[in-house]
């Protein structure tokens, strides 16, 4: 009997300004790990933090491809220090043979359209929905004057990961 090949993982990583939410998925349908990771506020200390992080993340779960939210990053961070986090995380993952690809929100909104969902909040209860675990997480719907809440870079990280699948990056 020919042995069924291995599924392809996906890591997605959602950063922040001191934290980085992430999620490995395996296939379409198995969420393997998720989190978030806090790492310092001083400039240099956050890059070298994040970069060892996701090599952890790396070396424990093996993903094939990396997944990294574009648009979010260089908002929360210095330009230059965004720039430094993507290489290191892209030679962490090419030490370990993943891709990495960098995704806008919009791409992201793309590969939810089929489910008729348009905001952050409704793909993360989406996202709830396909993946119970994931329920007891669900921060309640944002208004518009309240901040952002504190577990939504594990949702968006999960997002990109099940967007990078939609999106065929296995195939390419």
């Amino acid at each position: 009997m020919p042995k069924k090949p291995p599924s392809k993982r996906i890591l997605g990583i959602s950063l922040r300004s001191q934290r980085l939410g992430f999620a490995i998925i395996e296939g379409s349908v198995d969420l393997i790990h998720w989190g978030m990771v806090y790492y310092e506020k001083n400039e240099d200390a956050r890059v070298a933090a994040a970069t060892r992080r996701v090599a952890a993340l790396l070396e424990r779960f093996a993903p094939s491809i990396v997944a990294i939210e574009k648009s979010r990053t260089a908002k929360a961070l210095n330009p230059d220090r965004v720039e430094l986090l993507y290489r290191g995380i892209r030679r962490e993952a090419s030490h370990l043979s993943a891709s990495t690809w960098l995704f806008t929100r919009i791409k992201v909104r793309e590969a939810f359209q089929d489910f008729g969902v348009r905001s952050k909040d409704e793909i993360a209860s989406l996202l709830a929905r396909m993946f119970p675990e994931l329920q007891p997480s669900l921060p309640p719907k944002r208004k518009l004057w309240e901040p952002e809440h504190f577990s939504m870079p594990m949702f968006d990280a999960v997002a990109l990961a099940v967007a990078c699948w939609r999106h065929d990056c296995l195939q390419e």
